[in-house]
């Protein structure tokens, strides 16, 4: 055991380090330019991996910005805290417009076609309105549509647009290629020198 404590020299180990054999001068040197040349790849295999992070990262990060994925998460997350804190302490009282005692009591209503109008009328009128050539359901769609309203709005069409991502969406494609074309590049020029 007390040939085994650093600092602690023997007469055995003395004697194998003086006699152990020494490379030859064409092998230092083979094993050191092979070094070499595994290095500078190494180092052109980092980069390219690294290039294509990049474009992977750039790829992800752009499309998610380019159709407002962090903006809606933002927004998302205002929206939570102002639930909780309408949850937590109500400013009002809340109105209900639909319940069963609304239900039961409310005269029934019933949709019909009114000269070209599509209107909502009592149950108890369209007896009537059957009688002089009206007809239940709503109109077909080129018989004007509902009646104080433009016909854009009763085929459901609203006045929002999405926002222009065109450009921002090819910037980032365009940046994720480059950076994968760098990353190829490099790839290649690494394979080479091996």
């Amino acid at each position: 055991m007390k040939r085994f404590r650093p600092g602690r020299q023997d007469k055995l180990g003395n004697e194998l380090r003086a006699s152990r054999p020494e490379p030859s001068p064409e092998l230092v040197k083979t094993l050191s330019d092979q070094y070499g040349a595994n290095r500078r790849r190494a180092h052109l295999y980092v980069a390219s991996r690294l290039s294509f992070a990049g474009a992977l990262t750039v790829l992800m990060l752009g499309t998610l910005a380019s159709f407002g994925g962090l903006g809606y998460a933002a927004s998302s997350t205002k929206q939570a805290a102002i639930a909780v804190k309408k949850v937590v302490a109500p400013s009002r009282p809340q109105v209900v417009h639909s319940s069963a005692a609304q239900d039961q009591y409310a005269p029934q209503k019933v949709t019909i076609c009114h000269k070209g109008h599509t209107i909502t009328i009592s149950r108890s009128a369209l007896p009537a309105h059957l009688r002089h050539g009206d007809t239940i359901g709503p109109c077909p769609a080129g018989a004007g549509g509902v009646a104080g309203l433009g016909a854009g709005k009763a085929q459901g069409q609203s006045g929002g647009s999405l926002p222009f991502t065109g450009i921002s969406l090819g910037a980032t494609l365009l940046m994720s290629l480059l950076l994968l074309t760098l990353g190829l590049t490099l790839r290649r020029r690494a394979d080479r020198k091996s």
